[in-house]
């Protein structure tokens, strides 16, 4: 990559991008930058499309700006992206952020950081998702786990994807059968929605109508997406990889997607040839607001060694990264077809967790009453935020614990944590690292040098909001 495309942070020249990055952000989001200043952002966010996904372009721009600006019809000066293709340019004090980084580090991280200020009415389900958050902060890259939205739920609207992508990072079966919105399925649809409305709140709504699963596989995708705005009051995000196929839906989507508020939807390049395919059916306007991920060889992006990528050989992954989840959901999981949940959360990838998320209860359900009973008796058997007596207490296998004179020290790769407050936290974290005693057994050790059972059950609990607690994994069948 071009040191200058992820580093820089000034830009020269005299453009609408020096106005300031909230403000520039605010308006295009808002839709109240209009005219030449529009059209320039929406062919400068081209110009990085093209010279992600396509090398021949980065090879040889620079021989020539001119000539390949006028091949691809960008209609922008080269000295406005020079940043990203001059290896020699230079920055200067006082000068403003690039386009490049404000698209790439704020424009669509904005969603993903408001669904970590979500606060939910189930206060279980608010401390197990902030536990979970914590885990996964000591067990991810911090540049990673900065990008993960944690967001509270998903849904399948069909069993498997067509696409079959070879790197699927969640291993997607192939496409099987479809959950249609015929009167039945639409019922339960929005029941569903309503009860985790009204279990939740409507910060549900940070949720998607995707997982293993391609939208645009269901025919009938937009009026699922028109219930889950009406009930939950916001339009789902949308990712998907079938573009090119079906350009006049998408383009209604994205005109009924911004409609309903939403600003931002993501298209997955797979090839070259769809990059071009989509950029001769969409103008630079229509996809403003539209963020790619590019998935094609010929990208400077890496692929997350997970899922079937995770089965492939090394030698096929030259640009791999060490990335090694791409789960982004810590809540529920639905497939609405087999009518099915799931518990899950981001974890590194492992034997045991080959697709990088856990998923820690499930079950099925027949009707809107079996889903309510099968969900509140997920959250009661999982979301405690308090130690019960009758459980084993270790630390998680994958910390390093070391003992300190005045109390212990938990490490991982990506993050330490020390804990010395007291010589008597030696011996509880000495009981936590021998990870076989229960609860009440650890009360009583430490009642027997002078920790009374509240202060014991204190730091226990502490430990426990930090997830650094090795946790049960249960299957529930209704």
């Amino acid at each position: 990559m071009n040191k200058h495309f992820n580093s820089h942070t000034q830009k020269s020249s005299d453009t609408f991008l020096e106005k300031g990055d909230n403000e520039l952000l605010v308006k295009i989001r808002e839709k109240k930058i209009t005219g030449s200043d529009f059209e320039k952002f929406c062919y400068i966010k081209r110009f990085y499309e093209r010279w992600m996904a396509d090398k021949d372009f980065r090879d040889n721009f620079s021989s020539n700006p001119a000539q390949y600006l006028r091949l691809y019809d960008l209609k922008i000066d080269a000295e406005e992206v020079k940043p990203v293709w001059d290896n020699n340019f230079i920055y200067t004090q006082n000068q403003q952020s690039s386009y490049c980084n404000i698209f790439e580090k704020n424009f669509f991280q904005k969603d993903k950081n408001l669904s970590l200020q979500c606060v939910f009415t189930d206060a279980r389900f608010q401390s197990w998702q902030n536990k979970q958050i914590n885990r996964c902060k000591s067990q991810f890259h911090p540049q990673y786990h900065n990008s993960i939205g944690h967001y509270p739920g998903c849904f399948e609207l069909s069993r498997g994807c067509s696409v079959g992508c070879w790197f699927c990072g969640i291993s997607a079966p192939k496409l099987g059968d479809i959950f249609l919105y015929n009167e039945e399925n639409a019922n339960l649809w929005r029941q569903l929605l309503e009860s985790l409305k009204n279990k939740l709140g409507e910060n549900f709504g940070s949720s998607f109508c995707y997982w293993a699963t391609d939208p645009l596989d269901n025919p009938d995708y937009e009026k699922f997406c028109i219930d889950f705005h009406q009930i939950l009051g916001k339009f789902p995000y949308t990712s998907t990889a079938q573009v090119w196929k079906y350009p006049e839906r998408v383009r209604a989507l994205l005109k009924l997607s911004i409609s309903k508020g939403r600003t931002n939807n993501r298209f997955s390049i797979l090839s070259l040839k769809i990059l071009n395919q989509i950029h001769q059916q969409f103008s630079a306007e229509e996809l403003a607001t539209v963020e790619f991920a590019f998935q094609n060889p010929e990208a400077l992006s890496s692929k997350a060694i997970v899922g079937r990528a995770n089965k492939r050989k090394q030698s096929d992954l030259s640009q791999a990264s060490e990335q090694s989840s791409i789960a982004c959901v810590t809540g529920f999981l639905f497939n609405m077809v087999e009518r099915s949940v799931k518990l899950i959360s981001p974890c590194p990838v492992s034997k045991k967790w080959p697709d990088g998320y856990i998923v820690f209860d499930q079950g099925n359900f027949s009707d809107i009453t079996s889903l309510d009973n099968l969900l509140e008796k997920i959250i009661s058997s999982n979301m405690n935020d308090c130690i019960t007596d009758d459980k084993y207490v270790k630390f998680r296998d994958d910390i390093q614990y070391e003992s300190l004179p005045n109390g212990f020290q938990l490490s991982t790769r990506f993050m330490t944590r020390k804990f010395n407050d007291s010589p008597k936290l030696r011996q509880l974290g000495e009981a936590l690292y021998a990870g076989n005693l229960m609860a009440w057994e650890i009360i009583s050790l430490m009642k027997n040098v002078g920790v009374s059972e509240a202060n014991t059950l204190y730091y226990l609990n502490s430990l426990l909001t930090k997830g650094v607690f090795e946790e049960e994994v249960r299957s529930i069948q209704t």
